[in-house]
């Protein structure tokens, strides 16, 4: 709601002049609304500032997070000498390994079968004597009787028996033929048995009953009906995709390229949040100089740049290649980190730490004013939200009330002008009626 201005057309020679009265009497009114706007606006700029300081405040400790995995898994890649018959990704291995997969067999697969004679009529020819029908599937039975004996009612019979199977008809030249696939991989038994309790006659075909993968890891033979295998070495899954007979080697090494990369995203999202902060800092600062949240968050940053560990042999960011400007800005020296030996980056991980210990733990420090939910930064928006609901409640009776003196005040003012119009008028008829008396009594104007 706003304050729209009024106006009037007066019949007096002072209407011009009671508008201004008007006019100005309404900017005065306003004088305290404009205020209570002024301040409104000072509150929506700080929800504003705090959302973006929650936003970099977020990226610092979502990559401390990311230092703190990559710490965890020892930055740990995991590799595939042939890639086309074994793939491997790592899965929470901890220590460097290296796999030998001595020869493949087969790899898994499904069962699919079709119906080994075909049906002129996927919706008229009968498929069975009697209707009656058992589907194996492995070592389960469904018995069943068609209500539509045809190679269509066969099929959705066979779709609602939820038995872990599809089946679908495949219609071609010669006719149409019942397909039925199981649904996963490994070797089974699938069979369509027409009249089970007489002719007993399979009527699909047993050239693919499915099979398991079968390897050798490391001299020891494995069969299993998929071909993930993520439950035989700890931390590392691998898939196997097709047969060979030469070894496949599967090794688990430590990337330094990833702790590289995600001391890189540290590197960036730590310059982002100082700059954010110090932006509210000093004779330039924004409408959050002074805040508690200000405060607080570089006692954060101070902490988190002076980091030392209790103990280890790498005591410092700096020893990692991260440096800090005159001004406080940082970078990662590559040449540094890239000259550190491979027990100065099993050191790195031990500084780097965990979710409690180490440089990454500082993450909680930090996610603490990012939450969306219950964070610091989170509670002080709404804090402000509060306070913008207050002062929109104040500006809307306010403006109430100026509308409503403006609405009075130039209806008295139309009175005003409607009472000096009539005055005027009164007057100029005076006006004349003197000018005749005079011609009476003078034979002239007096006024001439």
């Amino acid at each position: 709601m706003g304050i729209t201005p009024l106006a009037f057309t007066g019949a007096s020679k002072l209407s011009s002049d009671l508008q201004t009265i008007l006019q100005r009497a309404v900017q005065i009114a306003q004088l305290p609304l404009r205020a209570l706007q002024n301040k409104d606006s000072d509150v929506l700029q700080r929800k504003t500032l705090l959302g973006n300081l929650a936003s970099v405040v977020g990226g610092l400790a979502t990559s401390l997070q990311a230092l703190r995995t990559t710490a965890q898994n020892r930055a740990l890649t995991a590799t595939s000498s042939n890639t086309a018959a074994v793939t491997v990704v790592n899965s929470g291995a901890t220590s460097a390994a290296s796999y030998t997969i001595d020869s493949i067999t087969s790899a898994a697969s499904a069962a699919s079968e079709r119906s080994s004679a075909s049906f002129l009529d996927s919706a008229a020819t009968p498929v069975s004597a009697n209707g009656r029908m058992k589907l194996v599937v492995g070592a389960v039975d469904y018995d069943f009787t068609l209500t539509n004996n045809s190679l269509v009612g066969l099929r959705d019979k066979i779709n609602s028996l939820a038995a872990g199977v599809s089946a679908s008809i495949i219609t071609t030249s010669t006719g149409n033929y019942l397909s039925i696939s199981a649904n996963a991989t490994g070797e089974t038994t699938l069979q369509l048995v027409n009249d089970p309790a007489g002719t007993n006659s399979n009527i699909l075909t047993a050239t693919n009953q499915g099979t398991d993968a079968e390897f050798r890891l490391n001299g020891i033979p494995i069969k299993q009906p998929g071909n993930v295998v993520n439950s035989v070495i700890s931390g590392l899954t691998f898939t196997i995709l097709g047969a060979t007979a030469s070894p496949v080697t599967m090794r688990l090494e430590t990337d330094r390229t990833q702790l590289a990369s995600a001391l890189s995203t540290f590197v960036t999202n730590y310059n982002a949040a100082r700059l954010q902060v110090n932006s509210q800092v000093g004779p330039a600062a924004g409408l959050l100089s002074g805040h508690s949240v200000i405060g607080q968050l570089q006692n954060q940053l101070r902490n988190l740049t002076s980091y030392r560990p209790g103990s280890g042999n790498l005591r410092s960011l700096a020893e990692l290649g991260i440096e800090f400007s005159n001004t406080g800005e940082a970078s990662l020296n590559s040449t540094k980190f890239n000259a550190l030996s491979d027990t100065q980056i099993s050191d790195a991980f031990d500084f780097l730490g965990t979710t409690r210990t180490g440089l990454g733990g500082l993450s909680t420090s930090f996610s603490q004013f990012s939450d969306p939910i219950g964070g610091i930064i989170k509670t002080e928006q709404e804090g402000l939200d509060r306070i913008d609901k207050g002062l929109l409640k104040q500006m809307n009776a306010l403006t109430d009330r100026v509308n409503a003196m403006q609405v009075n005040l130039a209806r008295r003012l139309q009175q005003a002008d409607s009472l000096m119009a009539m005055l005027e008028s009164q007057q100029k008829q005076l006006g004349a009626s003197l000018q005749g008396l005079n011609l009476v009594l003078y034979g002239k104007n007096q006024s001439s």
